[in-house]
């Protein structure tokens, strides 16, 4: 890449150690140049591809870059995210009740991502003011970009193994010219991240329930190779919920809450309805900066209290069968013609139910 070449050069003249230097370039730091519209000045700062162009996570003076790889500089770190311990959906709602809070769900800007647990990642070279004591930051990527190696490294290139679009014409019989139409619509990267496989996108919800169920419900596999989420037991809990506001570019529920699909109107993929769904992109050189625009981190307490007349939504509800979803029964049908096409495509334990 040649901006990382850039700094790499850079790092040379300034008699960096190649292991350095390689851990830097491997650990995505590239140099960025700048401009003063006004008066023409040039100058360059350190990015980092994790953050994109967010300055204070992702701009760094390129001498003080280089002591700080070397030890001899420390930045100073960021604040921590506005975190809440909930012990019940009534602290949730409190903590949304927030009149700030309140207005944001009101204009459609505010939306939340549930875990069954927080995922971390480390670097060689953490970033200087995001990575904790121990040099690991916190993930919320992209599933494309996401990595189970001990250092994460953007030597590793991301691969979205894309499967619908060799499919077009089976999942939309009735338009003869879906593969005209395909390049511009965003359905079939939509439905291969709910379907099969992870992309660039990131799945977001508009409605707490949607976090909530994925923040209290475990994926697995059942013996006989059927999916399924179970609840997390009582005194288990460690989900967490992100709740997000997205400035620039903002995420709205105008333009992203996916509300009809463009090509797929034969067998409409309920299951993104029914989760009420937005799927904002990242790039590469952007791939975590969804951690920037986070306004609140709720944690479940481990003793988190779901009432029997809870809100959250049933596993059933939230990946309908196919007889309630006819995109996942299409996708069914081919899987088992073509099983080596669509070995992404998760079976759950009550995908066949009538």
């Amino acid at each position: 890449m040649p901006m990382q070449e850039s700094l790499k050069s850079a790092l040379v003249d300034a008699h960096v150690a190649s292991n350095l230097i390689d851990a830097a370039i491997d650990s995505g730091y590239y140099l960025r140049n700048w401009v003063e519209p006004f008066s023409g000045r040039t100058w360059t700062t350190v990015s980092d591809m994790m953050y994109g162009n967010k300055q204070f996570s992702s701009s760094f003076d390129l001498a003080d870059f280089t002591k700080y790889i070397n030890r001899r500089h420390a930045f100073e770190s960021l604040p921590g995210f506005t975190t809440y311990e909930a012990r019940d959906l009534k602290d949730i709602e409190g903590i949304l009740a927030d009149s700030r809070r309140s207005h944001y769900r009101e204009e459609g800007s505010f939306t939340f991502r549930g875990q069954p647990r927080e995922y971390k990642f480390k670097r060689k070279i953490p970033n200087p003011v995001r990575a904790d004591e121990d040099g690991y930051e916190l993930s919320v990527m992209p599933g494309a970009y996401r990595q189970r190696e001990e250092f994460y490294s953007f030597a590793i290139q991301p691969r979205e193994e894309r499967s619908f679009e060799f499919l077009l014409r089976e999942l939309e019989p009735n338009n003869p010219d879906i593969e005209l139409d395909a390049p511009y619509a965003y359905d079939v990267m939509r439905t291969e991240q709910h379907y099969a496989t992870q992309t660039a996108g990131l799945d977001l919800s508009f409605e707490i329930e949607t976090a909530l169920f994925f923040a209290t419900h475990q994926f697995k596999w059942d013996t006989d190779n059927l999916a399924f989420y179970q609840e997390v037991n009582p005194g288990e809990h460690t989900g967490v919920i992100y709740c997000f506001r997205f400035i620039d570019p903002p995420v709205k529920k105008t333009q992203y809450l996916i509300r009809e699909f463009d090509l797929f109107r034969t067998f409409p993929p309920s299951r993104i309805l029914r989760q009420d769904c937005g799927l904002p992109l990242f790039m590469q050189s952007e791939r975590n900066i969804a951690i920037t625009d986070i306004d609140c981190i709720i944690k479940l307490a481990s003793d988190f209290k779901v009432p029997n007349n809870s809100t959250i939504r049933s596993p059933e509800y939230m990946f309908p069968s196919a007889a309630h979803d006819k995109f996942y029964g299409k996708l069914l049908g081919i899987k088992d013609k073509k099983p080596e096409l669509l070995s992404k495509v998760v079976e759950y334990k009550w995908a066949r139910e009538e």
